[in-house]
């Protein structure tokens, strides 16, 4: 008969440190948009097998030849500027992404925020963010949608959880758009409950640990920001002493 921990950890599901590299993605904009840091952040991510690397327009053309042909992608948002985001109509969002797409960009995304969401309920915002999938889809780029939760309600991230769910993004990102702020694990579990299944999830708020990371994992949290040179690390000493496993939320915590 099998003991009943036996039981407990075949239920937990295992990782490579490869599989935990492809849930991070590295933000080459805090430094200064040089060529050269873009390139070398660019290596980083190559070397590391990381999932994409998240630029501002500028730095597309170089982050996207740099790139071209490998696993990692090159993340953006159409109308960012220095530190702000520009809201853009229809027409400007989409010609901005098109040349941005054609530069290199795989990933452009949109940042919802409770003002753009308040016009119409949020259906103006949704009618863009379908416009844009679809115009995308020409270039193989993908959609995602960063949600900014400060000054949402659970109810209102709920609701917008659910209408964004119907647009074709490929992704919803939550949590505070300058990270500045950081969320519980409740607002995690709202908004992996609120969106589809196939919608993965990220949250803005850098991971400070492997541990940290595993816990998001096990409730839904499908990327990351972070330090990957530090975690890696630290999944590469712990995989060399058994496998990483995600814990299970019904057992562990």
């Amino acid at each position: 008969m099998k003991s009943v921990v036996g039981h407990l950890k075949s239920q937990r599901r295992t990782l490579s440190v490869g599989q935990v590299a492809t849930r991070l993605e590295h933000r080459l904009y805090l430094s200064e948009p040089t060529r050269q840091a873009t390139q070398e952040g660019c290596e980083l991510a190559i070397r590391h097998g990381l999932s994409g690397v998240i630029v501002r327009p500028e730095s597309v053309p170089t982050a996207g030849l740099h790139l071209a042909g490998t696993s990692v992608g090159v993340v953006t948002i159409p109308g960012w500027r220095h530190e702000e985001v520009e809201p853009l109509g229809t027409q400007a969002l989409l010609a901005e992404s098109r040349r941005l797409a054609a530069e290199g960009a795989t990933d452009l995304g949109m940042l919802a925020t409770a003002e753009g969401l308040a016009a119409d309920a949020g259906h103006r915002f949704a009618d863009d963010v379908t416009a844009l999938v679809d115009a995308m889809q020409a270039y193989g780029a993908r959609v995602r949608v960063v949600l900014d939760t400060d000054g949402l309600t659970p109810d209102a991230t709920r609701a917008a959880c659910a209408l964004l769910g119907a647009t074709g993004a490929w992704l919803v990102q939550g949590g505070s758009w300058r990270g500045t702020a950081r969320t519980g694990l409740s607002r995690v579990q709202l908004m992996r409950a609120a969106l589809p299944e196939r919608i993965r999830l990220k949250w803005t708020f850098p991971v400070r640990s492997l541990d940290s990371m595993m816990i998001c994992i096990a409730e839904g949290v499908d990327r990351f920001n972070g330090d990957a040179e530090s975690i890696l690390k630290d999944a590469e000493r712990r995989a060399a002493f058994g496998p990483l496993l995600v814990p299970d939320p019904d057992t562990d915590y």
